[in-house]
């Protein structure tokens, strides 16, 4: 077959709109959309899982969102654990594919759907997000990961290709399976879908996101992303009340939903005396997104780990001037002028605030940058090259 009638099964635990689980969810969507343009057969396998509830989608049948892109949406008897009429359906879902494209690795669909596409000796593409790093490896069920890579993964490597998001994922891969074929290709942005929107000072912004009506704000930062430990939020809002004792009209607005660690945050402020200071708003949709990444001055994310960080690319496509954790892929950001690397730390986030405020970024500079490199009319274009 040509690689324009090539059928693809993408096997993913989660899939939209289950946007709890964050930039992963719109990169598998906004791909497999712009893969279908192209005349690809896209067939996604997943669940309806959605962070502890489940989607309200139909179930156990393929719905067509476009011509050449359809969704079956499994339901799980225990939400992220099991669902029987996955591991029922998923053989004859990857029988009918001509390239089987799994996400994740640490999940029992990647178990069952890896073990028939061998058995039906199809192509093999995983793109682990995140699976191989240390903090991955190393929290959690050290044990089981150790054995799932060591025993079978390895074994079977020579029939896998590997889809990396990032250098530093690519890296992560080969570091615990060295003779892997791993492919390196970014997650990906609409652009255009981030320049038209609604122009709000900074207190507007406030007082329509918190329900607070607030009276002064000097600067504005905002990070988008799960409220999850991996995230490093305790860090950034640590090092924010360090950053009001110089600046005390300064305001952090942190987006995303709840896995597993608002409670902790929420106290964290409380006790650092930050409830007028720092605002956890919820997962917000892509219109608020916008609107938040557009009239915001600054962008951060502290996190230990990303694969790749949409939210970065995001950010950068409303040209705002980036503060990141040098744990993460962008390291490349200051040598493009687009923002600044800290260490994730109380004192490397606080130094950081302090000299992103200093520095001069150009707002068109940051625009072209991402728009050249990370926009899905590019992006698709690279995955397509590198699947052949």
């Amino acid at each position: 077959k040509t690689l324009s009638n090539m059928k693809i099964c993408l096997v993913s635990s989660s899939f939209y709109p289950a946007h709890i689980y964050g930039g992963p969810i719109d990169a598998t969507w906004h791909l497999s959309n712009k893969l279908a343009d192209k005349n690809f057969k896209i067939y996604v396998s997943t669940t309806n899982a959605n962070g502890k509830s489940r989607l309200d989608v139909k179930t156990n049948s393929f719905i067509s969102y476009q011509p050449n892109f359809f969704v079956k949406y499994y339901h799980e008897q225990i939400i992220n654990y099991f669902s029987f009429s996955f591991i029922k359906g998923i053989w004859n879902d990857i029988h009918n594919s001509d390239l089987v494209y799994i996400q994740y690795l640490f999940h029992y669909t990647v178990f069952f759907s890896l073990i028939f596409s061998l058995i039906k000796r199809k192509k093999i593409l995983i793109c682990p997000r995140g699976s191989f790093s240390d903090y991955t490896l190393n929290n959690s069920n050290k044990f089981f990961k150790s054995i799932w890579i060591n025993f079978f993964v390895k074994f079977f490597s020579s029939s896998i290709k590997w889809h990396a998001c990032s250098d530093l994922e690519k890296n992560d891969i080969l570091k615990n399976i060295p003779n892997a074929n791993v492919l390196v290709v970014n997650d990906g942005i609409d652009f255009n879908s981030f320049q038209k929107f609604e122009q709000l000072n900074a207190l507007k912004i406030l007082n329509l996101y918190t329900n607070k009506q607030l009276e002064k704000c000097s600067s504005l930062f905002l990070s988008l992303g799960r409220l999850h430990k991996i995230k490093c939020y305790d860090n950034l809002i640590s090092s924010f009340k360090l950053y009001t004792e110089k600046d005390s009209d300064a305001k952090l607005v942190i987006a995303g939903g709840d896995d597993g660690h608002k409670h902790d945050l929420l106290n964290l402020i409380k006790y650092l005396d930050l409830e007028n200071s720092v605002f956890l708003i919820g997962h917000v949709n892509h219109k608020d997104r916008n609107i938040l990444l557009n009239n915001c001055n600054y962008f951060v994310l502290p996190s230990e780990f990303e694969s790749f960080g949409l939210v970065v690319a995001e950010a950068m496509s409303c040209g705002k001037p980036i503060l990141v954790s040098n744990k993460t892929s962008w390291h490349h950001l200051e040598k493009n002028n687009c923002g600044i690397l800290v260490d994730n730390s109380e004192l490397g986030l606080y130094k950081g605030l302090i000299n992103i405020q200093k520095a001069k970024f150009n707002k068109n500079i940051i625009k072209t940058y991402v728009k050249t490199n990370y926009d899905w009319s590019v992006i698709v274009d690279i995955f397509i090259k590198k699947i052949n």
